[in-house]
């Protein structure tokens, strides 16, 4: 029997905010038309939470089978790598993890109606085929836009809906920036991946478009975070509030000037750190500040 601090780890838990973030922000969105429906919260953070841990597990499974873990890369397969799980057992795993999401989805569309379906299958696909077979989203150069609008985007609208029974045109727009930020991650994580991913054939949007054209793009999803928070609060989609958010353009700032300097992958590896701590530390403030712009 595998420990439980092994499959605690091996979901990778310190990524686990990419799916709680968007869920509260959404859950925050909606408290301008309604009160929060405290079951159908913590079914869908559940949901979101079954549905990651599934995904980090299958895709650590493929990309182990891939060969994506080739001596020299920083992204080892963690309980594989260490063999603390066999990759079978962390795939049966996954598999495990993306049940429990189809039945918390599945109460959840019980309670709410059909509009879950429509969120949580697609979210599902792209968990599933972000690494696996060899169309993989992942390998195809679809990995940043998958992920950008499944935990980017539809996250954000599904915790909306699931509290309100509707959903709107701003709510697709007040998701911006999470997923600016989402797709950042994947594409630090391609820059500090760029020679690696070349060797195995993985095809992501670094490689296609080179090396400068990728630090723009860097450049774009980053800035253009803050470019998309101000706008929002402009146009009256968020509170002024939210603005607080831009505290932490300093800490963009910072991953940038990295990025824009090296092609070393040990460095351009903080990169990739800084950027995650950018969306949870951008997300928990973007969250309080909604909050307390809705509140007062």
């Amino acid at each position: 029997m595998i420990h439980p601090k092994v499959i605690y780890a091996s979901v990778r838990p310190i990524s686990l905010t990419a799916s709680i973030i968007p869920v509260l922000f959404g859950t925050i969105l909606a408290l301008q038309w309604t009160n929060i429906h405290w079951t159908a919260f913590i079914l869908t953070l559940l949901g979101a939470l079954f549905l990651q841990c599934g995904t980090n597990l299958v895709n650590d499974y493929f990309d182990h089978v891939k060969g994506a873990d080739i001596p020299g890369s920083l992204s080892p397969s963690g309980v594989i790598d260490r063999k603390e799980m066999t990759p079978r057992q962390v795939y049966v795993t996954g598999l495990i993890f993306f049940s429990l999401s189809i039945i918390v989805g599945l109460i959840l569309t019980a309670l709410t109606g059909p509009v879950v379906l429509f969120i949580g299958i697609p979210s599902l696909l792209v968990g599933y085929f972000y690494t696996a077979t060899r169309y993989a989203l992942a390998y195809n150069g679809l990995g940043e836009v998958a992920s950008g609008s499944t935990l980017g985007i539809l996250a954000v609208v599904g915790s909306f809906y699931t509290q309100t029974l509707s959903i709107n045109n701003e709510i697709f727009l007040a998701a911006i920036p999470n997923a600016l930020l989402v797709m950042a991650i994947l594409h630090a994580n391609n820059l500090r991946d760029f020679e690696t991913d070349k060797q195995i054939g993985k095809t992501t949007v670094a490689g296609l478009i080179g090396r400068k054209a990728s630090r723009v793009e860097f450049y774009i999803l980053m800035i253009g975070t803050y470019v998309s928070l101000t706008a929002l609060v402009l146009l009256n989609i968020l509170p002024s509030w939210s603005l607080i958010a831009a505290i932490t353009l300093p800490l963009a700032i910072k991953g940038l000037k990295i990025a824009v300097s090296t092609w070393e992958a040990k460095q351009l590896n903080q990169v990739l750190g800084l950027t995650a701590l950018l969306h949870l530390s951008f997300g928990v403030l973007l969250c309080i500040g909604t909050l307390t712009g809705i509140l007062l």
